[in-house]
């Protein structure tokens, strides 16, 4: 991916993220990023506004490509939730040229899906009409305005491309699950609690199979028009479409109403769900006060419950309430629906295609529009939308993830067509672990030093690492001039920027602990090396010591000698398998101070650099002390052990 240098995503509620992680705005503080769009779209339209999410695909996207990205510019965001073709189609024209890649969304917002999901599902009560033929109309609009909608955005994009440049297209995915009749006893609506009786309609698998069909028309509309876009003469660029929606419906289990789940959000049934939606399982005793309740299984309507004898006057009072916001709810639907264009145009591409122009960058009029729509475009009821944690009907981090990796996999596949190669296989990511004693390495370090450091190295490539370098290294040595010197070192290949810090832990622990665990009481390490990402990421672990025992030592072991010289006693300890890391000044020495006080002198600590010439020692000391200290700390091997060690007895005459 180094040859992308300048990119950007436009597009609407899908490409911003909204609900997907963390806002990447604040509503009092305006955002670095803030763009101002030409031509009728003037407002200052930043991140807190737009409701981009860190989560996002495009986000997902900009942490796989790395420092090859030029740092002013190199990535434009422009995507906001809730705008529809005539306003991605601006974000197309702000865009500064000379892109190598441009992915997006469009269409769906086009289609009225915000009160079609709020009146079908979550408001699912009184007349049908408006709702079946906002349903109807959307079914029809999708064939015959999103294919032209979505070609002016590519062709607005013509002029912001280089030649060999890529443009992918990113499709919807069907929202709902249809194997089992499940939903309609899942508390959708707003107003579960109330006795609706007739007047309420349930989330069926009919229904649900008519808003994946719509999902479906919007999805070849926008296939239409990326074919219509590489077939013509007239596009420089490459285009493509990522179908995300293949991996959604048939592969994972990540749509609403599956029969794994029972309406929880999160559930953990449901690992894979690629949705935000509402928390539909029943709160309380809903599905009992459902099942027992006699008004909903006579299936009343409104009047013949308001005027039974089986509610008090208070509930009367709130089903009034509630059948007065139905019936002005409808008329708003159908007094704004027949005056749409979407409805009484003649053409509805012909009219949809005058408001792409620039000049005139009205919205298409669907019903209910006006005021602000807290439900960006997609959603649900004002009320619920305005907590941005639940954007229902928006993916999810799951959904993000997946979005980002069809939309890559469909790059890879255009950049092999610029090229003329072979494109690149999607084999699965192998990784590689080496135990270095498993190949006959005889380098081994202490397991307890290693795992003392392997946390505090991977801080410090995080902290300190090159993050605008790709394919780099970073490495830490520890314990220098000592036996037990080794070092750690992180590679970055294949174009790799990114750091993982806490794979990285993950990794040196595996590496440490994973290897040498048999017969190995004194918990020696071999080191090794873990390859992961099919060689993106190389982790190590090198002991550095040519010359060590061997076989390791199960245990400590030493020698010691003290005499007696007058004035003080002159002290000889060697030692292997202990105070092999601190030239004796962290094991030895304090040990020495405790148990007879200050008065040590002449301190010498060598490490044999050939210890089989030696007896096996890996080192020795010499040292002055005061006199008469052999029988209290040294003989009864009271300083050698409280250093780890073991020597047998201490020698000498002191």
């Amino acid at each position: 991916m180094e040859w992308i240098k300048r990119w950007a995503a436009i597009g609407d509620s899908y490409t911003a993220g909204i609900g997907a992680g963390r806002s990447l705005g604040h509503r009092i503080t305006a955002d670095e990023v803030a763009i101002t769009e030409p031509d009728g779209l003037s407002e200052v339209r930043d991140n807190w506004r737009c409701a981009r999410y860190d989560m996002s695909y495009p986000k997902v996207i900009e942490a796989q490509f790395g420092a090859h990205i030029e740092s002013d510019g190199g990535f434009q965001y422009l995507a906001c939730s809730g705008d529809r073709s005539e306003q991605i189609y601006q974000q197309a024209q702000a865009l500064e040229g000379k892109l190598d890649f441009v992915t997006f969304t469009s269409g769906g917002n086009d289609l009225c899906l915000s009160k079609m999901i709020a009146d079908c599902i979550m408001l699912p009560y009184g007349k049908t009409s408006a709702c079946e033929t906002v349903i109807a109309k959307a079914q029809d609009n999708a064939k015959n305005i999103i294919t032209d909608n979505i070609y002016q955005i590519l062709e607005a994009l013509n002029e912001k491309m280089n030649d060999d440049g890529i443009v992918v297209v990113n499709s919807y995915a069907q929202f709902f699950d249809t194997q089992k009749d499940n939903c309609d006893r899942q508390s959708w609506d707003l107003w579960w609690f109330l006795p609706l009786g007739a007047s309420y309609r349930a989330l069926t698998i009919e229904r649900r199979h008519v808003f994946n069909q719509l999902v479906l028309d919007i999805n070849q509309a926008i296939r239409d028009a990326v074919d219509k876009a590489a077939e013509s003469e007239d596009i420089k660029y490459k285009v493509g479409y990522a179908d995300w929606d293949v991996w959604v419906s048939t592969v994972v289990d990540g749509r609403m109403c599956s029969p794994s789940s029972n309406g929880d959000y999160p559930d953990a049934n449901q690992p894979d769900m690629h949705f935000i939606k509402p928390d539909t399982h029943p709160w309380g005793e809903w599905t009992d006060d459902f099942e027992r309740s006699e008004l909903r299984k006579r299936d009343m309507g409104l009047e013949e419950m308001l005027n039974s004898t089986r509610l008090s006057n208070s509930e009367k009072r709130r089903l009034n309430r509630v059948k007065a916001m139905m019936e002005a709810r409808d008329r708003s639907l159908e007094r704004t629906l027949y005056d749409s264009i979407l409805y009484k145009s003649p053409d509805p591409r012909a009219a949809i295609r005058h408001k792409l122009d620039s000049r005139a960058p009205a919205p298409p009029d669907c019903p209910g529009d006006g005021g602000f729509d807290w439900t960006f475009g997609m959603g649900m009821p004002d009320h619920i939308a305005q907590n941005a944690g639940t954007p229902c009907f928006h993916p999810n981090e799951a959904g993000h993830l997946t979005i980002a990796s069809f939309a890559l996999a469909e790059l890879m596949d255009l950049r092999s067509i610029v090229l003329g190669v072979d494109s690149p296989a999607c084999n699965a990511v192998t990784n590689e672990f080496t135990c270095y004693s498993d190949t006959g390495s005889k380098f081994y370090v202490s397991g307890n030093r290693t795992n003392e450091r392997y946390e505090e190295f991977c801080k410090d490539v995080d902290e300190n690492h090159d993050k605008n370098k790709v394919n780099w290294s970073f490495s830490r040595s520890y314990d220098v001039g000592t036996p037990e010197e080794y070092d750690f070192t992180v590679t970055l290949g294949n174009g790799v920027s990114a750091f993982d810090k806490d794979e990285c832990i993950d990794s040196m622990e595996h590496i440490i602990n994973a290897c040498d665990t048999e017969d190995n009481p004194m918990s020696w390490k071999g080191g090794g090396r873990y390859i992961r990402g099919g060689g993106d990421y190389k982790y190590e672990l090198n002991p550095r010591r040519a010359n060590r025992i061997w076989p390791p030592p199960k245990a400590p072991y030493g020698r010691c000698e003290g005499w007696y010289k007058g004035f003080h006693s002159r002290y000889k300890v060697q030692g292997t398998g202990f105070s092999t890391w601190d030239h004796g000044k962290d094991t030895l020495r304090p040990n020495m101070d405790n148990c007879y006080g200050l008065g040590t002198t002449l301190w010498k600590f060598v490490y044999h650099d050939k210890p089989a010439e030696h007896e096996n020692f890996e080192w020795y000391a010499t040292f002055s002390t005061p006199l008469w200290v052999r029988a209290r700390c040294w003989a009864n091997n009271k300083i050698v052990k409280a250093a780890q060690g073991w020597t047998n007895g201490c020698g000498g005459n002191d």
